[in-house]
């Protein structure tokens, strides 16, 4: 019994490299990270994160909710064919011709797909895949139900633990032709989770196993690198408290889905409303998102300080615990209004810099650090306002 599930396991991993989720997922962070260096550097003439920063920070969640879904997917017997994780394949293509993270929500790709298998017994027929939309219509709707609650679940949980390291600075041209700042956050992440599969040689062991099947006796396993991710920007709000207010939001949006999940059970129909409310719950959140950042921009000068912008990783203003939004008002005892200002202030007293800074609770700190030979000068801060030396190399360059 023990080898059957071990020989099926490993089935399962190779069964996981033939759908498209993991070249599509890798191909779309490729093109945007390249991007995004691109505007980096266009922009402060530095490169401020790494390559492939977009996934940084999702695996520990993702592991631990892939987990989960596995543990529930394997007892329940929740059962996807090969034709359907196509078809969510093809969504997830679809989706993704806009180049926005946005779109990778669980709630438009499993939405999309669970409502294009409502309306395919309604479709002309199809000789030529007449076997793959027979397998498709006999889908069980709940188990899309189900994946779209975890999903949602891991969006809000990871919304949730943003940090200000972890969105990505912008400098844009403002409405009145000044320069302003703005964070655009935007992740990916591949939730693998376990699931039976159609075709193996695990036999049926319980009357009731498993719940939601397609009528087979034999099954297999097959691992699902399913992707989800978001993207949105913060211009009128500091993007770690634009990031727990939609958290916040989605993970009620995910609890009200999860009850009409839980209801599916006994009324089929209403995993058509659990996926309805995903679908409007993210819309409307995205809508509420865009009335706050109505407000007046929040990364642009200011005549008390220095607003900054973003802090490059690794460098001595992260170890400084510096960051964004943050406003820096006296370098060495001395006030600061520019940036040029800035650079001559910390020359003052050789290595060691001390800088004061109001948070963003209004609260003044120091923080200070010697600046040991080989570091650059900048601290690998970068601000609103463009440098005078705007086609010189900083730290990291």
């Amino acid at each position: 019994m023990l080898d059957v599930w071990f020989l099926e396991l490993a089935k399962a991993l190779g069964r996981m490299f033939t759908q498209p989720f993991l070249y599509i997922a890798v191909g779309m962070v490729l093109l945007l990270s390249q991007r995004r260096l691109k505007q980096e550097r266009k922009s402060f003439g530095i490169r401020i994160f790494d390559r492939f920063s977009e996934w940084k920070g999702t695996i520990g969640t993702s592991v631990i909710a892939g987990l989960c879904l596995s543990v529930f997917s394997i007892g329940a017997g929740l059962e996807l064919s090969f034709p359907f994780l196509m078809l969510l394949s093809a969504v997830l293509l679809l989706v993704s011709v806009p180049m926005k993270l946005n779109w990778y929500s669980a709630a438009y790709t499993l939405g999309i797909t669970y409502l294009v298998l409502l309306v395919l017994p309604y479709l002309p027929e199809n000789t030529l895949f007449e076997s793959w939309i027979t397998t498709l219509e006999d889908t069980p709707l709940t188990s899309i139900a189900i994946i779209l609650t975890v999903m949602l679940f891991v969006e809000s949980i990871l919304l949730l633990r943003t940090s200000p390291d972890q969105t990505f600075p912008e400098r844009v041209k403002g409405s009145r032709g000044m320069w302003v700042g703005q964070h655009r956050s935007r992740k990916m992440a591949i939730v693998p989770f376990i699931a039976l599969f159609p075709a193996g040689d695990i036999e049926t062991f319980a009357s009731w196993w498993p719940l939601l099947d397609l009528g087979g006796e034999n099954f297999g396993l097959i691992v699902v690198p399913f992707v989800t991710g978001w993207e949105w920007i913060a211009k009128g709000q500091s993007p770690e408290t634009a990031a727990k207010t939609m958290g916040r939001h989605t993970f009620l949006m995910a609890l009200i889905v999860l009850i009409f999940v839980i209801g599916s059970f006994f009324i089929p129909a209403l995993s058509l409303a659990a996926v309805v409310i995903s679908l409007l719950g993210r819309e409307l959140i995205h809508v509420l998102h865009r009335m706050r950042e109505e407000r007046p921009s929040f990364f642009s000068s200011n005549p008390k300080g220095l607003r900054i912008l973003g802090v490059i990783p690794g460098s001595p203003a992260a170890q400084m615990g510096l960051i964004p939004g943050e406003l820096i008002e006296r370098v060495n005892t001395r006030k600061v209004r520019t940036e040029n200002q800035f650079y001559e202030a910390l020359q003052l007293n050789g290595g060691f810099n001390k800088i004061e800074v109001r948070d963003k609770w209004g609260e003044n700190r120091y923080v200070q650090r010697a600046l040991y030979e080989g570091e650059h000068f900048e601290l690998g801060l970068v601000f609103v306002e463009p440098p005078i030396h705007e086609t010189t190399v900083g730290f990291f360059g």
